[in-house]
């Protein structure tokens, strides 16, 4: 039986409490793809021993992925640009403080409702996605079982299109840091 496992990265050490006006969202975006992960913040024995006996593991481009998958104790054989977060839309709404994870959550919903750039769009995000869970999937052609670390809003919409693709949702460990999808195919 074929497993896609798919990890999000540890917790990122960057403020999150201090409100910013929209202007400032992308400079903290910036930071937060950059920044270092909170080393305390440890996944599971269960998580660590899935990750461990893989055979081979993809992650996305960014640090937080990166560094996770270290504390995994495993070797990145694969970063790829297609397993980023889904890019954050910039906007200009004057006057607004909102800590930084509640603008994460408005842009989103805005994704959701169409609004946004063509680059930053869902039916962007999505076909980001579909060519990630292609790769995921030519991976488990050479390969029994495959880790992706990465990130939890496009991990979910890359679970998504592997269900399309008769992937099973067998096992899942939550949505927060470290949260685990497991996907299995006969």
């Amino acid at each position: 039986m074929k497993q896609i496992i798919l990890i999000r990265h540890a917790k990122v050490d960057i403020d999150n409490a201090k409100k910013i006006d929209s202007l400032s969202l992308q400079k903290w975006v910036d930071e937060y793809d950059t920044a270092s992960i909170v080393h305390e913040n440890m996944p599971s024995t269960e998580t660590i021993a899935f990750a461990q006996k893989v055979d081979v593991v993809v992650s996305s481009t960014l640090r937080r992925a990166i560094d996770s998958a270290k504390i995994l104790g495993v070797e990145v054989d694969e970063q790829n640009k297609l397993f980023n977060e889904a890019i954050i839309p910039k906007v200009n709404i004057p006057y607004v403080k909102l800590k930084p994870k509640s603008w994460l959550v408005i842009l989103r919903l805005m994704l959701l409702l169409g609004l946004g750039k063509k680059e930053t769009s869902l039916k962007a995000s999505k076909a980001q996605a579909k060519k990630a869970a292609i790769r995921l999937e030519e991976l488990s052609q050479g390969y029994d079982d495959v880790l992706l670390v990465g990130h939890a809003g496009m991990n979910w919409m890359i679970g998504k299109e592997l269900g399309k693709e008769g992937w099973v949702l067998d096992t899942k460990t939550g949505h927060g840091n470290w949260g685990m999808s497991l996907f299995t195919k006969s």
